[in-house]
């Protein structure tokens, strides 16, 4: 993992390489060197073990079955989420073994055998993987996204919407997942031949207040007494 890790950002955790949390099983090398992330100008986000130092959740808050994962009922997986890319496509470890989980199907596809491969795979084609390029064309036009958010398509891509700047708003990460998890037993439930409706405007709803082009000019979707920021 040292290629990735001189890559990303200061770490995220405010918990020590040697303080790692149990829990952390099959992530703990990898947390160990530097405990959450966001790398790949943010593409990549890293979940820490403990307690963040910026804004958003830690490892176990994350995989809480009352945070999101109750919004995919039957479909949430046995896994252990542990990293997402730009839009908020999970990395999850099932086994040993990375799985991608599609927020918006809940499709399970194998990505690597392994952390190691799973980094392997990540510096191969980390535009492909994370949505690097999507994300930094938004960043030019918009300024930074802020830690613990995401790019959520207005028109998702299982309905044909584009892998665009210009398709994308900034919503804090369990906010689209929720979103997600209802729409992805939405699309389960369709009959064959059956249409799929959505609003872009649901998404719009969930927009962070940051860009909302209403009141300040600040994030308001986690209480902290500073506006989020981080080293990239």
């Amino acid at each position: 993992m040292k290629r990735l890790v001189e890559i990303a950002s200061k770490p995220i955790g405010l918990a020590q390489a040697d303080e790692v949390a149990e829990g952390a099983n099959d992530l703990r090398g990898l947390l160990g060197q530097k405990n959450g992330f966001y790398a790949f100008e943010s593409a990549l986000h890293v979940f820490p073990s403990g307690a963040p130092r910026v804004p958003g959740y830690s490892l176990q808050e994350w995989n809480a079955p009352d945070l999101w994962l109750a919004s995919y009922g039957r479909l949430a997986p046995a896994a252990l989420f542990f990293a997402e890319d730009l839009f908020g496509c999970q990395f999850a470890l099932v086994d040993h073994a990375v799985y991608s989980f599609n927020p918006e199907t809940a499709q399970l596809t194998h990505f690597s055998d392994d952390l190691d491969e799973w980094e392997q795979n990540l510096l191969a084609r980390y535009n492909h993987a994370t949505g690097y390029s999507v994300g930094h064309e938004w960043q030019l036009a918009n300024g930074a996204l802020l830690p613990g958010h995401r790019l959520v398509p207005r028109i998702p891509f299982v309905g044909g919407g584009d892998y665009s700047a210009d398709n994308m708003v900034p919503v804090e990460s369990a906010a689209a997942l929720r979103y997600w998890g209802n729409f992805a037993n939405k699309v389960a439930n369709l009959e064959d031949g059956a249409q799929l409706h959505f609003s872009p405007a649901d998404i719009d709803s969930l927009k962070c207040a940051k860009w909302s082009g209403v009141g300040p000019a600040e994030c308001r979707c986690f209480e902290r007494s500073k506006p989020a920021s981080i080293e990239r």
